[in-house]
């Protein structure tokens, strides 16, 4: 193909295009626990040109540290993706990727229906060719078929474009989460849908089938919806001796919508308030490393209580006894292109900086900001929010029926680290019954 020309109505200026390169499309597998979110950390740390992190939902989003694949490239659904598309801006928004990262890293692909994918690869591919790219980006899709399906649409693996990552896929095999034995055997067959002798195995392994929710559980309790999760929270935290202590957040200009409000469940992704008390027991949600071991202070799912508040929460930690610091955390809106009407006398601060003002961060444009305490309460979780997530303590109350639908009984006793600390709420029967996987996963598994 003959070099072309390419007018970018974004830059004002002609841009040189060469012939088509090849995308490199990749996948990271791995059953639930098998480190596949901590294997893209220690990536994108070691080098921070490895990859861009994006996530198909705000909650896995803010649990990685990361933005939603919608808010990195600016649509909102199917449909607006394709017309960002069409317009050009897409192909733009990743020619600017493409100029630093080697990798698009897409976490909980399984949610990332198959218009989108092949959308995004044809879109990828056009970034490629400006002149400017001399090593292509690629597409690397991250997750568990077996866990949360896409919304709306079909499984990813009916793009046309699948194929490419099904030949070059890493499978993580060691489960770091579970340890081997009867558990993860169970966790195994419910992943493929065989809920009557992941039932009969955990019954021999000496678990309880109880009839009633127990409110004083030492641990998260795992719900379907979200109005089951605040009555379960506000329950637990009023038998809390002491007063409420009210944690705020605050945000300046752009925001990303996976922190606001969802206009659907009014839930937030990170609420203006959260109430919590001296001896309450919280969720972490970020991840902290110690500067001196290399190792990590904290992750992401640590419960424990807290014990001290004043600028920073301190909380004893459930999994190992250790009091820890957790501080605010800053997120930013930002972007590489220069904003319209940027002031020349805009400030430079480092990255993470809370500056409630445009400003720059290294060599980007800081346009919105928010700053929040990286908890929640850890009673209770819905499924969604629990995705992602290492906890010590579980119990599943499975009686709704929400729980028949594929993958839900998997995700949620696949946060539990051990059998120890794992608690069932509903019949055996009903247990076996409501487990249940989409068959037409099972191929790509």
């Amino acid at each position: 193909m003959d070099d072309a020309i390419q007018f970018d109505a974004e830059l004002e200026q002609p841009q040189q295009l060469t012939e088509e390169k090849e995308v490199p499309c990749a996948r990271l597998i791995g059953v639930a626990g098998s480190g596949k979110s901590y294997t893209l950390l220690q990536r994108t740390q070691d080098n921070p040109d490895y990859g861009l992190l994006t996530a198909t939902t705000g909650i896995a989003a803010m649990n990685l540290g990361a933005v939603t694949l919608n808010a990195t490239l600016r649509y909102f659904d199917t449909p607006s993706m394709r017309d960002c598309f069409l317009s050009g801006s897409m192909t733009r928004t990743l020619h600017e990727i493409a100029k630093q990262y080697r990798w698009l890293i897409v976490e909980e692909y399984s949610m990332l229906e198959h218009d989108a994918l092949d959308i995004l690869y044809r879109a990828v591919r056009e970034a490629n060719r400006y002149a400017d790219i001399t090593s292509p980006l690629g597409i690397l899709l991250v997750g568990d078929l077996a866990q949360l399906p896409p919304v709306s649409g079909k499984w990813c693996f009916r793009a046309s474009h699948w194929q490419q990552f099904a030949d070059n896929t890493e499978r993580l095999d060691k489960v770091w989460r579970q340890d081997g034995g009867p558990f993860l055997d169970a966790l195994n067959l419910m992943r493929v849908g065989d809920g009557h002798a992941a039932a009969e195995l955990l019954t021999q392994a000496g678990v309880e089938w109880h009839t009633a929710r127990d409110d004083n559980f030492n641990g998260t309790t795992i719900l379907p919806v979200n109005a089951m999760v605040n009555r379960h929270n506000d329950l637990v935290l009023d038998r809390v001796p002491g007063p409420r202590i009210a944690l705020t957040s605050r945000r300046w200009g752009k925001q990303r919508s996976e922190w606001g409000e969802n206009k659907r469940t009014h839930e937030w992704g990170i609420p203006p308030q959260m109430d919590i008390k001296l001896g309450a027991v919280v969720m972490i949600k970020a991840n902290a490393r110690d500067e001196e071991s290399g190792g990590f202070l904290y992750v992401n799912g640590d419960g424990g209580t807290v014990e001290a508040y004043k600028d920073t929460l301190l909380i004893r930690l459930f999994r190992n006894g250790n009091l820890v610091e957790v501080p605010r955390i800053v997120r930013s809106v930002e972007q590489s292109d220069r904003p319209d009407g940027w002031s020349a006398d805009a400030p430079k601060v480092e990255a993470g900086t809370w500056l409630p003002r445009p400003h720059r961060a290294g060599k980007r444009y800081v346009t919105g900001q928010i700053e929040f305490f990286p908890v929640s309460l850890g009673y209770a979780s819905t499924v969604h929010k629990s995705q992602g997530l290492t906890l010590d303590n579980v119990q599943c109350d499975f009686r709704h029926p929400f729980y028949s639908s594929p993958a839900m009984m998997y995700v949620s006793l696949s946060r539990c680290r051990s059998l120890a600390g794992l608690r069932l709420v509903g019949s055996k029967e009903m247990f076996a019954s409501r487990v249940s996987v989409d068959p037409q996963i099972v191929g790509w598994l």
